[in-house]
């Protein structure tokens, strides 16, 4: 049995009537949305750790937009539809990695009786595979795509009989192992000069869902690319710093501090909140002194310091 009443019957209403009662309805079904996904939410995320990492592509074709929603998909426990999109996306790379390297032939042929035929990609890796375009264990993980995405779109009786923790198996099977062959032939080493490259593509929209997404990713690009560890400890809620600073600048809402040392670095932009600004007055501190400061931030979700706050400070002048 399928079931699909999403809609109430507004035909049973006046033209006039229809538009509040669509209203009222998609407000519901947003709640209903919000508690689906909320109970869920641990699952999302569980699964999102078991699927690998790119880190990320310097050269890409179409097929890495369905790679990304096959991801989607795996993570909301959509296996099925997450396998068949895979195996689009690998047959697509497929074609890409020939054209590439001026191989129409692997696209299409001309058959005996003078028609255009297209390849099969069983017939295309084999020819990767001959040709040395890929390699051994490239045209393996290929394969086995291959042969898991015809089982789902023929979807034969077989397939239709396996238990859903097959149907999730399989559909993270394919995902890893399209992200294993990208890695393998088109994947760049980790390179720090791509650093203010990839800050710039994060800031696109198609790469990150909102900002605190896009603070998420900075960090961890942080992480791989400057081998830059940046996030404090889980148990840790609180950090404070307690050193010489110059005052580089200073008004109504921030002050710039500067480690006293022969380099000048680094400068830590503080936050003034009432406690800071009768601390400041009281100190009489000015740019260009030379201070005594304990500061401290409060760690967010991500293992981060946050904003910068003055515990206590004193006018190096008044010791």
């Amino acid at each position: 049995m399928c079931i699909n009443f999403h809609k109430y019957n507004y035909n049973l209403l006046s033209d006039s009537e229809k538009s509040d009662y669509e209203l009222r309805d998609k407000n519901a079904y947003k709640e209903v949305l919000t508690k689906w996904f909320n109970e869920n939410l641990s699952d999302f995320v569980d699964r999102k750790w078991e699927i690998g990492e790119i880190h990320y592509l310097k050269q890409i074709g179409d097929f890495i937009k369905l790679l990304q929603e096959a991801e989607n998909l795996y993570e909301l426990g959509f296996y099925t539809s997450c396998t068949a999109l895979i195996g689009v996306s690998a047959e697509d790379f497929s074609k890409y990695l020939s054209l590439q390297n001026n191989k129409n032939e692997h696209i299409t042929i001309i058959d005996r009786r003078g028609r255009t035929t297209d390849v099969s990609q069983y017939n295309r890796l084999k020819l990767q595979l001959i040709e040395n375009i890929i390699s051994q264990n490239s045209y393996d993980l290929l394969d086995e795509i291959r042969s898991i995405r015809n089982d789902c779109l023929h979807y034969n009786q077989n397939f239709k009989q396996k238990p859903q923790n097959e149907l999730k198996n399989d559909a993270l099977k394919v995902l890893n192992n399209l992200k294993i062959v990208l890695k393998e032939i088109i994947g760049n080493n980790i390179d720090p000069n791509d650093f203010e490259i990839l800050l710039d593509e994060t800031f696109k929209q198609e790469n990150t869902r909102n900002f605190e997404e896009l603070i998420w990713k900075h960090r961890n690009m942080f992480s791989h690319l400057l081998n830059f560890h940046i996030a404090q400890a889980p148990d840790v809620k609180i950090v404070s710093k307690y050193n010489i600073y110059k005052v580089r600048n200073i008004d109504n809402e921030e002050i710039d501090l500067t480690e006293f040392n022969p380099q000048g670095f680094p400068t830590v932009i503080v936050d003034i909140d009432e406690k800071g600004k009768e601390l400041i007055k009281k100190e009489n501190i000015t740019i260009g002194d030379i201070v005594v400061a304990k500061i401290y931030s409060n760690v967010d979700i991500n293992g981060q310091t946050s904003l910068w706050y003055i515990d206590d400070i004193k006018n190096y002048s008044n010791l």
